[in-house]
């Protein structure tokens, strides 16, 4: 279980809530595999295997964060249960930003441009700001929401000074704390991350259904040598 609702503070989420969250939490730990066999049989395809390792990379990513986020929150550490909301808001631009240039790829390239594209992205090492690249965003306002999301991870007065010490007070005494001045509303930002797990859960579906035919391609249309990986491995 992801989270027990026992331990949630009244107003930040409802029991139903928890529930989707802790199955869908389920549904993709029970997705893991311990390794995956790049070259099909027979035709020695790569491409559909290599999709399945680049989900299963970014799905395991997508987990040890929404994780480490409750587990950092409850035991004080703020900032890095942000750290951690924020990376669930750059895992779902990366992977909603994959299907968009995998699919249109997947049902109109040939299998060697589908190869390169997903080589590329496997082996990728430069990263854009992704947080703007969602055409029809899951919520509104989703790029100022990982902004202000930065801002707090970021070593500056609100991810600083503002967030571990309180001076509103008529001694002119810095109070310190680990929790930041809202801590009501960390968990709701941490919630509002956490429940990205399903839109990335749809979008690894969606994308996993469109691989049997893509190898039942790779089968038929006779792999290039670049596709094929070289006799020694």
């Amino acid at each position: 279980m992801l989270i027990d609702y026992a331990i949630v503070p009244s107003g930040i989420a409802s029991p139903q809530q928890v529930d989707q969250l802790n199955a869908v939490h389920a549904r993709l730990t029970a997705r893991m595999v311990d390794q995956i066999t790049i070259p099909e049989p027979g035709s020695g395809f790569r491409a559909s295997n290599l999709i399945r390792v680049y989900l299963q990379a970014h799905m395991r990513r997508m987990l040890q964060l929404v994780e480490g986020a409750f587990v950092e929150f409850f035991d004080g550490r703020g900032v890095v249960a942000i750290m951690c909301a924020r990376g669930l808001y750059e895992g779902l631009a990366t992977i909603t930003d994959f299907e968009k240039e995998l699919t249109p790829l997947i049902r109109g390239a040939t299998v060697e441009k589908i190869f390169q594209f997903t080589q590329e992205k496997a082996h990728a090492t430069k990263l854009k700001h992704l947080a703007e690249k969602f055409d029809n965003p899951i919520r509104e306002n989703i790029p100022r929401e990982y902004d202000f999301l930065s801002e707090i991870v970021h070593p500056n007065s609100i991810g600083a000074i503002n967030f571990f010490a309180d001076m509103q007070n008529a001694e002119d005494v810095a109070y310190f704390s680990e929790s930041g001045p809202d801590a009501r509303a960390d968990l709701q930002w941490i919630f509002v991350a956490a429940y990205f797990l399903s839109n990335f859960e749809a979008v690894m579906y969606r994308i996993e259904a469109e691989l049997p035919g893509l190898s039942a391609r790779g089968a038929t249309e006779r792999p290039k040598p670049s596709d094929v990986p070289p006799a020694n491995g």
